[in-house]
């Protein structure tokens, strides 16, 4: 029942959002709005707002099939229109006044998403601290000396060939980490971090300065690249070496280890977190045999030792060999309660609507080029599930999922289909290019290719969603 009233919420609230993008652009550019509606089919209810702008008297209603929503405007098009009225007409409108009501519905959306994801700092949720596991052997971050356990306060790039102090960005958890360590790549310069002792307050001790340079990040194929923090070799933040989950017949079963275990040493050295004994079981293959491993484990206050043969696995394009145990190790790490204040967050909800934007819109050229696959569209099954699921989490995973699914809307939106709010600005385009409309039999056509397109999609998204939920 949650994931029905959270996904019929979200969907009210980005579709409404959206029409009145058109709506409001409409009305003040003189354009006559005959209705304005929520959902599709037979309206269920209606209302005229009262006290309207002067040759508006706009009907307000819901449709019976909560889907979608249009705005309907004064167009010659659609039928005949009196000549005192004429001047109301959305097609007797200039071109660029038409493109703007069309662009509206989906800046919207992303203005919206803005605010969302504004309120989603403002608010605050438990986030890691940025406590720095072991680095991954032979990066940059293992170059550079960092050591498990220290946390970083400060984080910025800089250029290669600069050896003068920076001004860095505060980091409030290991989140903050991301966008710094990818835009460092993606410029290809080093990343410095600001880093104080494990034991040291927060608020105490000077920091050092680590450089972590862009030159000792090794070459990978594409299929191996990890996520930015990996690709400098941070991994993942902080947490302790706990077995959470051991697969049944693995070298770990086979073992006797359990989930809850915690591993204090491996070959009598002193594990300080996941990250660190899962380089060790990797590396435990030599001349393509794995080692075996005596695990020193706590266990309901006692300690004692388990003796694990790794299994010999291939990974990458290189088919490198390293060893696997066939468990989940990694306790959660540990969490503090990150917000922010209104202004940052603001300036907060642009920076990640812009970054989610960019994301969204690579995911759909790679869809459309091939290079992503189709089983990665979701429908409205899926969208329910993960409105529930977020909803579940607190009202800042439910802020933060509604304002991905607007950002969503708006860039579907603008794709340059017959159909969609893009495929109108690109019939908009044709006519400022020609100096003449598409044809209305041109139009038309277009109009049903789009549709027919837009049926494939929604097919192919319910039937994914079919399968995703019979596994």
């Amino acid at each position: 029942m949650l994931n029905f009233f959270a996904f019929l919420f979200a969907l009210t609230l980005l579709v409404s959002v959206h029409e009145w993008g058109h709506y409001r652009v409409a009305v003040a550019l003189g354009v006559k709005v005959l209705r304005f509606s929520i959902g599709l089919g037979s309206p269920v209810w209606r209302w005229i707002k009262p006290n309207q702008r002067k040759g508006q008297d706009t009907e307000v209603t819901i449709g019976w099939l909560p889907l979608g929503g249009y705005v309907l405007m004064l167009d010659e098009a659609q039928g005949p229109v009196s000549p005192e009225q004429a001047q109301q007409a959305f097609n007797r409108k200039p071109l660029w006044a038409r493109a703007l009501i069309v662009a509206a519905g989906p800046v919207a959306n992303l203005a919206l998403a803005v605010l969302l994801l504004a309120a989603a700092a403002w608010w605050g949720q438990n986030e890691p601290m940025a406590l720095i596991s072991t680095p991954i052997a032979q990066s940059a971050a293992d170059k550079a000396g960092l050591i498990s356990g220290e946390r970083v306060v400060a984080a910025g790039l800089a250029p290669c060939d600069s050896l003068e102090p920076l001004a860095l960005h505060s980091i409030s958890s290991f989140g903050d980490l991301l966008p710094q360590a990818a835009e460092a790549l993606r410029q290809g310069q080093d990343l410095e971090l600001d880093v104080q002792d494990a034991d040291a307050d927060a608020l105490s001790g000077a920091p050092r300065r680590v450089r972590l340079l862009f030159a000792h990040l090794p070459p990978l194929a594409k299929e191996e690249q990890g996520s930015p923090l990996e690709a400098w070799g941070l991994g993942g933040p902080r947490a302790a070496a706990t077995v959470v989950k051991v697969e049944p017949g693995s070298p770990a079963a086979l073992a006797g280890l359990l989930a809850g275990d915690r591993v204090l040493k491996v070959q009598g050295q002193t594990v300080p977190d996941a990250q660190f004994l899962r380089q060790t079981i990797r590396q435990s293959v030599v001349s393509g045999v794995a080692r075996p491993m005596v695990f020193e484990v706590s266990r309901m206050d006692q300690v004692l030792e388990v003796q694990v043969q790794p299994a010999v696995v291939m990974q990458g394009q290189q088919q490198q060999q390293i060893g696997r145990m066939g468990a989940v190790v990694g306790a959660t790490p540990s969490l503090q309660w990150v917000s922010h204040g209104a202004l940052e967050s603001v300036a907060l909800g642009a920076q990640k609507t812009y970054a989610l934007t960019v994301l969204t819109v690579r995911m759909l050229g790679g869809l459309f080029s091939g290079q992503g696959g189709l089983e990665q569209l979701g429908g409205p099954l899926t969208i329910a599930d993960q409105a529930g699921r977020s909803a579940q989490l607190g009202l800042t995973a439910y802020l933060g999922f509604l304002g991905f699914l607007s950002i969503s809307l708006g860039v579907l939106n603008l794709l340059p289909l017959p159909m969609l709010d893009g495929g109108h600005l690109m019939y908009y385009l044709w006519e400022l290019l020609t100096g003449k409309p598409v044809s209305s039999d041109w139009v038309n056509v277009l109009q049903k290719v789009g549709l027919m397109l837009l049926v494939a999609v929604m097919v192919t998204a319910l039937v994914n969603d079919g399968i995703r939920f019979l596994r």
